[in-house]
């Protein structure tokens, strides 16, 4: 072996031990996303998108209120004026004028948005994922300047006296807890992001399988499937297997099957619950094996989530697009060459079965950001997690359908039961009416696990013939015995009509409930917006509801683009 070669296979064994034993320290990041903290941006100027959009908010119970369906390119990419200008400017706006900006900790993009963002650099042309530049929110340098519009990459030692560009931005969401506002200054930059995932595929209907898979592997544990590490095809593309003792090990320990195996371009006949492997080609190692629902995988590899890959035909290296007709709930993959120091730690599917959701997954164990990541999925995904139950029961009546047939009156009871394990504390119980808080308990008052709500009461605006009402739940996290917040929820619509069904909860002299409900409770404007429409926000007007330290990344940065080094 040449000299070079020793000093590259010794920087890269180095990364490799850095990522382990950073794998072992304690997860705290907890996102918890749920219906009441996702928006989905939609561009109205593709019907499918806007029709995927309104698919995924009623399969997960997302107020359409929570819907941005604005207008925008229909281009792969998009300049950074035109992103700032024409997505997320106006989907700022319509989160704000929907009253929900505050509370959202996720956002889903629905297939139909542009996939890149091209910027100008001091004459130089850069790209990222348009997914990373929303992702990054409202982060600032020190100074406050925006890191969007700054260069996403800087020239790194690729070993062997090479440089390639490489990611710049150390992803700040490496602990926690993270919630709807959170913020962090790491090395002068203040992290404010979002979580933000895609729904995408070589079609509609194969963006939308992305959704069923995540909702029917809710409560699931995955079943007989198995998750499986596979060996890369070469070094550079293997360069995270190293990870794969300390994932096997904590899997182990949660009880979830897994093992690793050498690479097999045709390895066929598994049943898999999670997969990770390093290649630029693979046969019927994807279309041979059976994906539970709920599954998540990555490859190792430049071109994964290329626009190409997403068209009706073609292929750059391996399409994450195929994972995804076959029935997983989450993919990752790259918009551009990254180089292989910017793939997520494989414990994203560790800290999976541990309960985490697929955006905590991958987002917490993602070494940069501002870069050519790509997240496929819905980010609530969870089915390893035990979500705290929430029954519902109208006049007498279990409600166990998503649609109540007769009408509601405002003012009618209706009965919360809230199961969860009794040692598990409930820091928050919401109630929503087409996306608009009418009730919050926190703490103490969200551990009474059976209350009265007085539906609508106080809000004529409720009124209507096809009104949502969402109660979620949720369960705090316990550092000390590593269990995670989770959150549950149940819904239904239904008709609300002005009535004088007043519920039998004891009120006093002023008639506001006792059950519970923080002072935010009496102004529900503060939280829906004054001008806030009750079918969506402003925005959607025209649309018509249907049915580690810098020196760490110089260790492990071999382009995957470039050739296997020879062996002396």
């Amino acid at each position: 072996m040449t000299r070079s070669a020793v000093r590259a296979r010794a920087l890269t064994l180095l990364a490799t031990l850095l990522a382990v034993l950073g794998a072992l320290v304690p997860d705290r990041a907890l996102a918890t996303p749920g219906p009441d903290s996702v928006a989905i941006l939609a561009n109205s100027a593709v019907p499918g998108s806007v029709a995927l959009a309104e698919a995924y908010a009623d399969a997960r119970d997302v107020p359409h209120r929570q819907i941005c369906a604005v207008p925008m390119p229909t281009t792969e990419d998009v300049s950074l004026a035109d992103f700032q200008s024409m997505v997320r400017g106006p989907l700022e706006s319509c989160l704000t004028d929907a009253g929900v900006l505050a509370r959202i900790e996720a956002i889903v993009i629905a297939r139909g948005v542009p996939l890149r963002v091209s910027m100008d650099i001091g004459g130089t042309s850069r790209r990222v994922s348009l997914a990373a530049a929303l992702a990054l929110w409202n982060t600032t340098m020190a100074d406050g300047t925006p890191v969007l519009g700054q260069d996403p990459g800087h020239l790194v030692d690729c070993g062997g006296g090479s440089t390639c560009w490489g990611a710049l931005w150390r992803s700040g969401y490496r602990g926690g807890p993270f919630e709807a506002g959170w913020e962090r200054t790491v090395s002068s930059v203040t992290h404010r992001p979002m979580l933000v995932t895609m729904l995408h595929g070589r079609s509609d209907a194969d963006a939308m399988r992305l959704v069923t898979s995540s909702v029917a592997s809710e409560g699931s544990g995955m079943g007989e499937g198995e998750i499986v590490l596979m060996d890369g095809a070469d070094p550079a593309r293997g360069a995270l297997d190293g990870e794969y003792a300390t994932v096997l090990t904590r899997l182990d320990t949660l009880g979830v099957t897994a093992r690793e195996v050498p690479f097999a371009a045709e390895q066929t006949g598994l049943v898999l619950a999670g997969f990770a492997t390093g290649t630029a080609s693979l046969g019927q190692t994807i279309e041979g094996n059976t994906f539970v629902p709920g599954a998540l995988v990555d490859n190792l590899t430049s071109f994964g989530a290329v626009p190409e890959n997403f068209r009706e035909s073609g292929e750059s290296q391996v399409s994450i697009a195929r994972w995804v007709a076959m029935g997983v709930a989450g993919a990752h993959g790259t918009t551009d060459e990254p180089l292989n120091n910017c793939f997520p730690s494989r414990t994203f599917l560790s800290d999976y079965a541990s309960g985490a959701t697929l955006a905590e997954s991958y987002f917490a164990r993602m070494p940069y950001i501002y870069w050519h990541n790509l997240v496929l999925g819905d980010p609530m995904a969870a089915p390893y997690a035990h979500r705290p139950e929430v029954a519902l029961t109208l006049e007498g009546t279990s409600i166990t359908t998503p649609t109540v047939s007769a009408p509601i009156a405002l003012g009618t009871a209706l009965e919360v039961s809230l199961d969860a394990p009794a040692d598990r504390v409930l820091s928050r119980v919401a109630i929503y009416v087409d996306g608009v808080l009418h009730e919050e308990r926190l703490d103490a008052a969200a551990n009474e696990r059976a209350f009265t709500h007085c539906l609508g009461e106080g809000h004529p605006e409720a009124v209507g013939d096809d009104v949502q009402v969402l109660v979620a739940v949720t369960m705090a996290s316990d550092i000390e015995r590593d269990l995670r917040a989770v959150r549950g929820w149940r819904a239904f619509r239904a008709a609300i009509v002005a009535g004088d069904g007043r519920c039998a909860a004891v009120t006093d002299d002023a008639g506001a409930s006792d059950a519970g409900a923080s002072p935010r409770d009496a102004s529900p404007a503060a939280d829906a917006g004054p001008s806030a429409p009750a079918s969506g926000c402003a925005c959607r007007a025209g649309h018509a509801r249907t049915s580690a330290p810098p020196w760490l990344a110089l260790t492990l940065v071999l382009g995957l683009g470039l050739r296997r080094r020879r062996r002396a």
